[in-house]
């Protein structure tokens, strides 16, 4: 049987999303944007080293 298109659910089956509120974040200057933050504190406790080339399984395990 045919259910006519009048007739259709009123009611929604799925739950309602509420909207969120939208988060703002204030736009940095294209100064410090290119050039950094002069006020920054590297805070930092082991310094950056740049990671040497990748060795392999057995260079690894000789120490070759």
């Amino acid at each position: 049987m045919c259910i006519p298109h009048g007739v259709a659910q009123k009611k929604r089956s799925a739950p309602i999303k509420k909207k969120r509120v939208q988060k703002s974040v204030q736009r940095v200057s294209q100064d410090i944007f290119e050039k950094g933050d002069p006020d920054f504190i590297d805070e930092r406790v082991v310094p950056y080293e740049k990671k040497s080339e990748k060795k392999g399984l057995l260079s690894s395990l000789f120490g070759l």
